[in-house]
């Protein structure tokens, strides 16, 4: 049972997954053997060259697989971030052209497109997008901000500051009528929601490894469409070995054992069982929150656009103090996020019904007491 092999659960009830998730036992054991047989071996020697490139090949697999892509078309990263920048800053850009966000938008796709700005010229428009939009809603405002001079969409399929679960299908389908790419910031989807890179049809699309994946920090794949790839140039040296060209720094083994890992488990459990599961705890969480006065949900209540990530803002409460207090007094770890200020939730397949319920008994507690 993946509950039993993750330590925190032990004495913690953990719910902040959506920023770094407790790696399982499985994982810490492939890094910590990686690491030994790598140093047996001797890195740099043909026998750990060859090593580290079979783990390579191993992780890029996987990466694939949890993609449902060709494994020619995703590539290793170290994170979110790095594959967002790969492909916004490998572009092309003309002084003009135009790239459409939103105004939810985590700081690592909002900085990014804010550099593009002042660096290249590019104009970026922003779709206006409340917290708890409907999926209908969230087409309308991404079609409103789409003009000629559109030529990529760039949004988080999960956003992280509210849950928000954008239709990724259908964004696409309105980005790519209007001749633009859309490109997808995973952060919040990779080990959390079942993903087909065909079905989404997104051009690009990254995802981290250590959120709900449970893998190792410092992990994470992009995939790129065969027909975007020419037009995204090598943030490398192109004389760089193969696809490293892509890639800010090469990937130590532990790390690729480890993702691989996380993968393996991941699949071990079923994807679309982990998805079932964190949405049925989000919504459980969801009606108990939602139930608490002096509490108010500031995410999505359509069960179409909603997740694991549920947001709740405390009357009286800075987000901040508030996650502070529940980890003080009861041991539950949360996050406090902006854009809306509020405290957010993580409901993983290793967290319970009775932790749902202990959350709420805590709100609840807060609601009635002052910082």
């Amino acid at each position: 049972m993946l509950r039993e092999r993750i330590a925190v659960a032990r004495d913690a009830i953990y719910m902040n997954t959506g920023w770094a998730g407790p790696s399982p036992s499985g994982v810490l054991d492939r890094v910590h053997q990686a690491l030994t047989r790598e140093a047996g071996l001797g890195p740099a020697s043909p026998d750990g060259i060859a090593f580290h490139r079979a783990l390579l090949r191993e992780a890029r697999e996987a990466a694939a697989r949890l993609l449902r892509a060709g494994v020619d078309d995703v590539f290793l990263t170290h994170g979110t971030t790095e594959g967002v920048n790969i492909v916004l800053h490998g572009l092309d850009w003309r002084p003009g052209d135009e790239l459409v966000t939103c105004d939810l938008e985590h700081p690592a796709l909002a900085d990014a497109a804010a550099l593009l700005a002042e660096r290249r010229g590019v104009v970026v428009r922003t779709a206006s997008m409340p917290p708890d939009a409907t999926p209908r809603h969230a087409v309308d405002a991404v079609r409103q901000a789409l003009t000629p001079r559109t030529r990529v969409v760039a949004l988080s399929h999960v956003q992280y500051s509210s849950g928000l679960r954008l239709p990724a299908r259908e964004i696409a389908d309105t980005t790519h009528a209007a001749g633009a790419l859309v490109l997808y910031d995973g952060a919040q989807t990779g080990g959390h929601l079942a993903l087909d890179m065909a079905a989404i049809g997104a051009d690009a699309y990254a995802v981290s490894g250590q959120k709900w994946l449970l893998g190792p920090t410092g992990t994470g794949a992009l995939f790129m469409n065969p027909r975007i790839r020419s037009a995204v140039r090598p943030l490398l040296d192109r004389a760089a070995e193969g696809d490293h060209a892509y890639t800010l720094a090469s990937h130590g083994a532990p790390l690729l054992a480890g993702f691989a890992e996380a993968i393996r488990i991941h699949e071990a459990l079923g994807p679309a069982a982990v998805e079932a599961r964190a949405l049925l705890l989000g919504a459980r969480l969801k009606g108990l929150l939602g139930a608490i006065p002096g509490a108010r949900l500031t995410g999505p209540v359509d069960a179409a656009a909603s997740c694991g990530l549920v947001t709740i803002a405390i009357d009286g409460w800075p987000p901040p103090a508030a996650v502070d207090r529940l980890w003080r007094s009861h041991r539950i770890a949360a996050r406090a996020v902006r854009n809306p200020d509020a405290v957010r939730f993580s409901t993983a397949p290793f967290n319970t019904e009775a932790e749902c319920e202990a959350v709420a008994a805590a709100v609840r507690e807060l609601a009635t007491t002052a910082p």
